[in-house]
């Protein structure tokens, strides 16, 4: 994280450094170089929507009281589907990935020669691969935050009608960035008999004084994603996705009547969990 070209110089240095002990401890969040092949700048988004993940226990025990939640940061993990050319799916069982610590804003601190310090990224950091060893303590559905305290902001229950609001600008978001990348086929190409499996991260953003409150960006699109940092807990949401996936994208193919189903599947319906967001014919160039 940087505001400035001395503090990005300093992080290139950071990495120099670690390329040449590949041996430093694992809680590190730096990156060493050699594993990166492209660098990307990304806008820091100075207002995420924050939650206390110890208010949704996953032992039975008692909540915290009010006074004692903190907020954390946290990104949402969705899985889309692409089938075909080309119609694409946000499956409905999201997770909410978050911090290990409670959120602060970032400050910048110079050491006495006046460059830039590391920041601490902990709490800013989301991602359950630079998490391991914290098992699934920051792995939560997204549904089940439903009723927990907002603590961006000002402070009330989340409720099922800002998650909707939330997931209806995520089905817009992949309904953009898949439009976006057909106008790019050297990067993107769909193809009539595959269906594809995709990774979406998302952040969600709190502005308590906006006409809508909350506002979704996207993060990234990870093909391949590492389903396994789903954890033992909520594995049988990868079976639901695995079953819908079959159903939507598989069995047309051997049954004429899915076939016509899918025909009159609007854009925006939800069937045995997959949202469509997006649908377009695309042909091959002759």
């Amino acid at each position: 994280m940087f505001n400035s070209v001395a503090a990005l110089e300093a992080i290139f240095q950071e990495f120099e450094e670690s390329d040449d002990d590949e041996d430093q401890a694992d809680d590190s969040t730096t990156v060493v170089t050699s594993q990166l092949r492209h660098f990307v700048i990304q806008e820091y988004l100075a207002n995420p929507l924050l939650f206390d993940p110890a208010e949704c226990t996953l032992d039975g025990s008692p909540k915290p009281c009010l006074d004692q939640l903190r907020g954390h940061k946290f990104h949402l993990r969705a899985y889309c589907v692409a089938s075909g050319a080309l119609q694409v799916y946000l499956f409905d069982k999201i997770l909410a990935l978050f911090s290990a610590v409670p959120y602060s804003t970032p400050v910048v601190r110079s050491d006495q020669d006046g460059d830039p310090e590391p920041l601490d990224l902990s709490a800013h950091l989301t991602n359950t691969s630079l998490q391991t060893h914290r098992g699934e303590d920051g792995v939560r559905l997204f549904r089940e935050l439903e009723t927990c305290h907002i603590m961006s902001g000002s402070t009330r229950p989340f409720t099922a009608k800002d998650m909707s609001q939330i997931i209806e600008q995520m089905v817009v978001v992949l309904r953009e960035t898949f439009k976006a990348a057909l106008e790019n086929p050297i990067h993107f190409q769909p193809l009539p008999n595959a269906f594809e499996l995709f990774g979406v991260d998302f952040m969600v953003t709190d502005d308590s004084e906006a006409d809508s409150r909350f506002n979704v960006s996207l993060l990234e699109i990870n093909a391949e994603p590492a389903i396994e940092l789903t954890g033992p807990r909520l594995s049988w949401i990868l079976s639901d996705l695995f079953d819908a996936m079959a159903k939507t994208c598989v069995q047309p193919f051997f049954d004429s009547s899915k076939q016509l189903d899918g025909m009159s599947w609007a854009v925006g319906a939800n069937r045995d969990g997959l949202i469509k967001c997006f649908e377009q014919e695309v042909r091959a160039p002759e």
